[in-house]
């Protein structure tokens, strides 16, 4: 992947930035498109391959937990090889583990697939953000980091589309997911294409001593040369730091300082993804099916408007986070997720049906979007500039295998309160003296555990 001919113009300067953007975007909205999908495709996974339960959750859960694990094996491929080839590496993984799950005929190759494919994920988790914030200029990188995020969100709402036009569409349910599958092989090739256009990172140049390439590479984003001379001086002076900096800095802190910030990431991490909401996007589906809608092609029509309040409520937060600040969206958002759940356990108690089902869904998506990307900023803030990255990369893998976890244990806790509701319900007629608060008590747990536990487990 040579780098193209140094150029300084204006119009040239753009648009490599825009290249640089649109194929990092990709590489975003397909890690969405991923976990989308899959709403879709795990349902007619489990009917064409007589899947457990356990093994329904093996395939949803394990993506993440793979992916949390491979957050810091990217970080250190990245540093060896360059952004460029750690970016193409991260997308070859993608479609190759797409391209086994698609030709998966039972459980264990297909779990293999997923396995691969989470090591894919991890990889460009971390390392299409890391690319983005060094290749764009300073002053662009804000609004570009989270631009990705949204983009994010973008590809689980397409995944929602797809799955449902893929469903009304196609025969046989082993053609269906192979076929939602298969589409998500295509984006990793037309990046790895797209990467011959683009630049390296000319912040990991200067790491591996290579400052008159470097410096071209500056030019050619920053088309004046005093201000690349100034760019490229801060980007020395932040390698600086971080070489002096370790992960024992980070994660064992000398100082109560570092103490506070060390939990204070961890924690915004954990609780970003402990609430369920990544497990809510994988089991709509279930979700619905419990609130009265029968059909799949129907559970995955009605999955749009979640994906879709979650996408407004990014669009929502981002400006505002500068705004308003990052702690009053932080407490309005986790407050009114803890409302929007509250209510839906009363929408399932008190039977007021599908409709009120899927508006407190919803709304707990476009919350959590309101706080969430504070968990991906609040590392980058409270770090000194030599310990950022390796900060990052710690939420990143603490908050991946905690999404991973709770999607393996959503079903298994679901069909468990299932059974016992269907106990209590069972000797209805025997003792109908505890029946008003055993039932109600049963429907209660049953809800926060099962389905808005999948929201707050």
């Amino acid at each position: 992947m040579q780098d193209i001919a140094h150029s300084t113009s204006p119009e040239s300067a753009k648009a490599l930035i825009y290249r640089t953007v649109v194929f990092c975007s990709m590489t975003s909205m397909l890690l969405g498109y991923d976990v989308g999908i899959m709403a879709g495709a795990l349902p007619n996974m489990t009917e064409d391959l007589h899947l457990t339960v356990g093994q329904e959750e093996a395939i949803a859960g394990s993506l993440n937990v793979v992916a949390g694990i491979c957050a810091v094996l990217a970080g250190f491929t990245a540093d060896r090889l360059g952004r460029k080839k750690a970016l193409g590496i991260a997308c070859v993984i993608f479609a190759v583990g797409a391209g086994v799950m698609t030709s998966a005929l039972e459980f264990y190759t297909l779990f293999l697939g997923r396995v691969i494919t989470g090591v894919g994920v991890g990889f460009g988790l971390v390392i299409a953000p890391l690319y983005l914030s060094e290749v764009v200029p300073p002053e662009q990188r804000g609004f570009l980091v989270c631009l990705f995020d949204v983009v994010l969100n973008v590809g689980i709402l397409e995944g929602y589309i797809v799955g449902y036009l893929v469903q009304v569409t196609v025969d046989g349910a082993g053609a269906r997911w192979r076929t939602m599958i298969a589409i998500a092989i295509l984006p990793p090739v037309i990046i790895c294409i797209g990467l011959f256009w683009l630049a390296e990172s000319p912040r990991w140049l200067m790491q591996v001593g290579r400052e008159e390439e470097a410096h071209s590479i500056l030019l050619r984003m920053i088309p004046d040369e005093q201000r690349a001379s100034e760019v490229q001086s801060e980007i020395k002076e932040v390698i600086d730091a971080e070489t002096s900096n370790s992960y024992a800095d980070v994660l064992c802190p000398k100082t109560r300082a570092l103490g506070a910030a060390l939990h204070i990431s961890l924690g915004l991490a954990i609780a970003q993804q402990i609430t369920g909401s990544e497990a809510v996007i994988y089991y709509t589906p279930e979700i619905m099916r419990q609130a009265g809608i029968t059909d799949l092609a129907s559970q995955l029509l009605w999955a749009m408007p979640v994906g879709a309040a979650k996408l407004a409520g990014e669009l929502v937060s981002v400006p505002l986070l500068d705004k308003q600040g990052r702690r009053p969206m932080l407490l309005i958002g986790g407050s009114m997720q803890c409302v929007t759940l509250f209510f839906l356990s009363l929408s399932f108690l008190l039977s007021w049906g599908f409709a009120s089902t899927l508006v407190f869904v919803a709304s707990f998506m476009f919350f959590f979007e309101v706080s969430a990307p504070i968990s991906w900023l609040v590392p980058n803030e409270v770090y000194s500039t030599g310990k950022r990255g390796k900060a990052q990369s710690a939420a990143v893998t603490v908050n991946r295998i905690v999404s991973g976890t709770i999607a393996l244990c959503f079903l298994s806790l679901t069909k468990v309160s299932e059974l016992f509701v269907t106990y209590i319900m069972s000797i209805r007629n025997k003792v109908p003296v505890h029946l008003g608060l055993s039932e109600k008590y049963a429907r209660i747990t049953y809800y926060i555990s099962g389905s808005n536990g999948t929201a707050s487990a």
